[in-house]
């Protein structure tokens, strides 16, 4: 059953996380995690809200843990990241 995960991202500076974001998709996906629309807060443009797409809940959510996950993450502070899953029902 596919799910989502829903982040929201309260980065140090927008644009460097957003460029190591984007950068990481490809190490994203042999987690089993495919990119979705990435939105900005209207109150506050450095909060982004971040839909992926995946399968395997269970391999998706061990990126956050990965060693990749840290290297991708290397120097890009992040203030806050809060994380949902969310279930698609027919």
């Amino acid at each position: 059953m596919p799910h989502a995960l829903l982040l929201r991202v309260t980065p140090v500076h927008f644009g460097s996380w957003l460029t190591a974001h984007q950068a990481a998709s490809e190490a994203r996906r042999s987690y089993g995690i495919t990119d979705g629309p990435l939105y900005r807060d209207v109150a506050d443009p450095n909060i982004a809200l971040v839909h992926l797409d995946v399968e395997d809940i269970d391999k998706a959510l061990a990126w956050f843990g990965s060693d990749a996950f840290r290297v991708a993450s290397q120097g890009v502070g992040v203030r806050q990241r809060r994380l949902w899953v969310a279930e698609e029902r027919s």
